[in-house]
Formats: structure tokens, sequence, C-alpha cells
């Protein structure tokens, strides 16, 4: 940004136009129209000194923070953003100091730097805004460095872009469950969790009942309808540390973490008499028919006696596989 302001200062100079101002002249008129654009830029500039007191707030920052630059001079950086890391931000501030050279912070390191709002909330995904930092020295005519500038660069729509990108490499298309590599993911790691802290955690396997009959007598389109809802009913009863995902065609897993065996059935089993009760409708063609949808269920708690995280899921299967030769519509340990 700096290199392109001075690129527009030599141009002025080389205008016709300002070849009959005297050089101190051309240098008044060429300051005000830098700080006019250093004001205007959608760009956060901040200059402060080594006790991080403010010298520089422009327009970006005043409309953001809702302080203005007459309030902010002088002022500590940290008592006017009071959510800005302090020990991160001194330790890339120190950096700079140090070695005199640039050091930047992407939003993906800190997301939200400063805590300012969205300019665009209604169609970002974040309420808040992303920020991209780069900080550099400025040095005095002395050579050294008293002085530090901070640009801060809103970054939202790529952030917002790139977060949605990897939901859906996430999501299951159909459910919007997580999907099964990533399920996996989320699994292995609790799994290590519970090993290293020596907690509980529990996993539910879930499969619908005669699903090959209903795509048999119904069409393909009407067994994806009923995977959808059974994945909404889970979607709806998930609490927030719950992780459900879609393992594979009528499928189900749900990983609990923090939940002992006793809890976990009595999550499973709540979830088997609501899908029992939520008959599937299946409009004019069908003759206005509900169809009723039972799923089986294997339920099994973390151990420390499993080797892997695969020792501790076969053991869920096996459970969900009892449900089934019992006669299905049942939950299992």
């Amino acid at each position: 940004m700096l290199f392109l302001l001075k690129l527009q200062l030599q141009h002025l100079k080389n205008e016709p136009g300002t070849l009959s101002m005297n050089k101190d002249e051309l240098d008044i008129t060429n300051l005000h129209w830098v700080l006019q654009i250093l004001q205007n830029i959608e760009v956060g500039l901040i200059v402060f000194d080594r006790n991080y007191e403010v010298k520089v707030w422009n327009g970006f920052m005043e409309n953001h923070s809702g302080i203005s630059s007459v309030a902010a001079r002088d002022k500590n950086l940290f008592t006017l953003l009071p959510t800005l890391p302090k020990s991160w931000f001194q330790y890339k501030t120190e950096s700079v100091l140090k070695l005199g050279i640039q050091a930047h912070c992407n939003w993906q390191q800190e997301p939200h730097i400063l805590n300012f709002e969205n300019t665009r909330p209604f169609t970002a995904e974040s309420e808040l805004m992303f920020q991209n930092v780069t900080l550099f020295p400025l040095f005095s005519t002395d050579k050294q460095i008293h002085h530090i500038c901070a640009l801060v660069y809103d970054v939202s729509e790529e952030a917002n872009n790139l977060l949605k990108l990897k939901t859906i490499s996430q999501t299951d298309a159909l459910t919007q469950l997580v999907n099964r590599g990533h399920w996996q993911t989320l699994f292995e790691q609790e799994f290590l969790r519970c090993k290293r802290y020596e907690d509980t955690a529990s996993v539910i396997m879930m499969d619908i009942d005669h699903f090959k009959q209903v795509n048999d007598t119904y069409g393909h389109q009407v067994g994806d309808r009923a995977i959808q809802l059974i994945a909404d009913i889970i979607l709806e009863s998930q609490r927030e540390t719950d992780v459900c995902g879609r393992y594979g065609g009528e499928e189900f897993v749900i990983l609990l973490p923090k939940t002992s065996l006793k809890d976990g059935v009595l999550v499973a089993d709540r979830l088997r008499k609501r899908i029992e009760e939520t008959p599937l409708p299946l409009g004019k063609e069908y003759n206005d028919e509900q169809l009723k949808l039972t799923v089986s269920a294997g339920v099994a708690e973390f151990s420390n006696e499993f080797s892997i995280a695969e020792n501790w899921l076969e053991k869920a299967d096996a459970a969900l596989y009892e449900s089934k030769e019992n006669g299905r519509n049942q939950v299992s340990t």
C-alpha cells in the first residue's frame, strides 16, 4: 500500500499542471492528498510507539471501533482494543522491533484479531469480521525504530468462502450430517482424548430396518427421503458436543463425548422411539400412505482395553448386529 502511495506522489510530481507550483506548495498539497487517502482507504491503519501508545488511527479504525482518532491518540492500544490478544500481539511486535522486518498474521491463525462486526452481516456466515494484519517498522531519521505501523485488512469474504468449501467437503450432501471420512477423524481424536485423560465416551451405530425392502417397494427416491427423515431427527436431537454422521447407505453413527454406556443407551432409545413415532408421508402418488420406519442400534462405551479406535467401533457394530438378530427395532450393548 505504501509503495502505491509513493508511486502516486511521484506521478503527481510529474504532472504538467503541478510544475507551476513551488516545492513547498507541492509538498503541502501532496501531504494533504496522502492524508486523505490514508483516512479513507478500506484498510485499518494504526501507528503506535514502543509503549503501545497510539499516534495514528485512521477512518477505518474509527468506523469499526466507534473510537475517534482524537480520542484514540496517545491512548494505550490494548485499552482501546481490549479483545486484542495481548501476549500474541506483543510477541509479534517484539520480532518487528528486534529484527526490523515485517510480521504477518493470517486470519486462519487468529480469526478475529479485532472484535469488529462484519460489514456484510446478511450475506456472511460469521457475525464478526475476519482480518489479516501486517506489522512493519517505521525507521526515524536516526535509523532507529521508535514506531510500528499495523495494517488491518478485512478478508471476511475470502474467509467465509473457504469455510463454506471446508464445510461442504466434510458434510454428507443428502443428510447434512458429517460425512464418514470426517466423522472417522473426529472419532479417532476422541479415542485418543479418552486414552490420554482416562475419560469416558460412547458411540452409537444405527441402521434402518428392512431398508432394502423400502427401496424395492417404493424406489430409491423414497429411500433417500427415509434417510433424510431419520437424519433430520438425529440433527434435531443432538447435543452441542455430539458428532453425528452418515456412515454409509442407511447406517448412522453418533459419537457421545463424556457419556457413559447407560446414558448412551438412553440417547439411542429416545431416538429409536422418536423415529418409530414419525411416519414418512409418501404423497398422492401412493394414496397419501405413510411409511412407518424403525431402526436398530448398538451402543459401546470407550474402554482402555481398546488398542485402536477401530476396536471401539467394532463393539458398537457387534451390538447393532445383536439388535438385528433379536428382532430389530431395539437397542443393544
